[in-house]
């Protein structure tokens, strides 16, 4: 797994072609006096790259300039939030951070985002996936995901978001921590879905969202209640933000925004009451 101290940033600057792209309103787009008053600011923003397929379904709407910088988003929480710190010191430009709300309540901790500016977006749910050709197996009670770990010979799962649930949640919640672990591999998350598709490993558990994307594999479904677990990402406003204003427009348009986009075939959701990250 790549190291989350040599980060792979990039910048996209999309303010052009995002402005080109709403010249004229579509139906139901409303802009507020402030959005209007902030169409040519850039709004500097800090996102994980798993949030990067949310911000381009949503980018279509947007009549704000954005310029964006990614980190991998691969690791712990506490290496993500790691990686993102340096980022943002006083004196560097970032305005807003997308990133899971376990890291923003990091940063936020460590007085690098603004307290009480922290809003849910979006979640996607962790899932369970097997080999295209195979039968889907039940995956509807905790009995069935006991027989599905049970039963499969290796299990893929990843070293990012979710992998603190399946250790020391999941698992030892069904009693199968010491049966199921020596058998899984735990790697940089887009092998999850390659090792099941090559039958290097018959299961494998990892965010929807992720898993949505990949080829050779077959969603089995969610995992259920009581046993559900969603990563839930959130925008917060940047301690030293050197446009507030902007950062403020930007965090209600993503959370409005992704509130009423239909997010069918993603793997991503609005967040639920009742279903959030643990």
């Amino acid at each position: 797994m790549p190291s989350m101290h040599r980060r792979r940033s990039f910048l996209l600057c999309l303010a052009a072609a995002v402005l080109a792209g709403c010249a004229s309103d579509g139906p139901g787009v409303q802009r507020t006096p402030d959005d209007e008053a902030l169409a040519s600011l850039p709004v500097k923003v800090l996102m994980v790259q798993g949030f990067a397929d949310v911000h381009r379904a949503l980018a279509a709407r947007l009549i704000i300039p954005t310029q964006i910088q990614t980190e991998t988003g691969y690791g712990t929480i506490p290496a993500i939030a790691l990686a993102m710190a340096p980022h943002l010191q006083e004196g560097d430009s970032v305005d807003v951070v997308v990133a899971p709300v376990a890291v923003l309540e990091q940063l936020q901790a460590q007085g690098l985002v603004r307290r009480g500016s922290l809003l849910p977006v979006v979640q996607t749910p962790l899932a369970a996936a097997v080999a295209a050709g195979r039968t889907l197996p039940p995956l509807q009670s905790e009995q069935d995901v006991r027989a599905l770990l049970q039963s499969a010979r290796a299990i893929a799962y990843p070293s990012s978001e979710g992998s603190a649930f399946i250790e020391k949640q999941l698992l030892p919640q069904l009693g199968m921590a010491d049966t199921v672990l020596p058998k899984s591999i735990k790697v940089f998350g887009p092998q999850v879905a390659q090792l099941v598709a090559r039958g290097d490993a018959e299961l494998g558990l990892q965010l929807r969202s992720e898993l949505q994307q990949s080829g050779g594999i077959r969603i089995v479904g969610d995992l259920p209640a009581p046993l559900a677990y969603a990563a839930v990402y959130g925008v917060a406003i940047a301690a030293h933000a050197p446009s507030a204003a902007g950062a403020q427009a930007l965090a209600r348009f993503y959370q409005r925004e992704a509130a009423q986009h239909d997010w069918a075939g993603t793997g991503w959701e609005a967040p639920a009451a009742g279903r959030q990250e643990r």
